[in-house]
């Protein structure tokens, strides 16, 4: 009985196992990048949830200014301004004189009791949410900007190994009237009831 053996040369012994090798570091490589987008993709669905969320507080908004129109000139009452500055703590929020769900309210104590229940609403919804409304001068309070201010918790909240923002916040230029730390997210909304 004749035994064969095969014999490799030597020069050819364990290519298979570098090759194995690199195609094990290309893999995780890849997996890698893969986790990253899903990192993103997430952090930017967050942003995006809140924009959504400030849309719908904005609209809500403003169909209690349809619903509260003065009957004489058809436009919204005063007392819808808002225009306290964004908390740096425990923020104040408006109350109302008058329970307009226990009773009956006249347009000045409706725009009152809309306004701190939707202030507070606001508050609840956004992470460090905040609002700043104000009649656009010269339309007899038929046009108002609504302005919604939060704490940014997906991609745009970065910050470098300072601490600084690495995205200018979208509050720049909007003239609140107080100073807006550079992590809160704005969106302004004009409204006309």
């Amino acid at each position: 009985m004749r035994t064969t053996t095969c014999s490799l040369p030597r020069r050819v012994r364990g290519v298979t196992l570098i090759e194995v090798l690199v195609a094990l570091v290309i893999v995780a490589v890849g997996l890698l990048g893969l986790a990253g987008l899903q990192v993103r993709g997430l952090s930017i669905q967050k942003d995006a949830h809140g924009r959504a969320l400030a849309t719908q507080l904005a609209l809500d908004l403003a169909d209690r200014m349809r619903a509260n129109r003065v009957p004489a000139t058809l436009t919204p009452p005063v007392d819808y301004t808002f225009t306290s500055a964004y908390p740096t703590g425990t923020p104040a929020l408006p109350t109302a004189s008058t329970d307009c769900e226990a009773g009956v309210c006249n347009e000045a104590q409706q725009a009152q009791f809309d306004r701190a229940r939707w202030v507070a609403r606001v508050n609840q919804t956004l992470p460090g949410g905040w609002a700043h409304v104000a009649p656009i001068g010269g339309t007899g309070n038929r046009a108002w900007n609504v302005t919604l201010l939060w704490t940014e918790t997906g991609f745009r909240a970065r910050t470098d190994a300072l601490g600084n923002a690495l995205l200018a916040s979208s509050c720049n230029g909007l003239a609140l009237g107080f100073a807006v730390p550079p992590e809160v997210e704005c969106m302004r909304i004009v409204v006309r009831p």
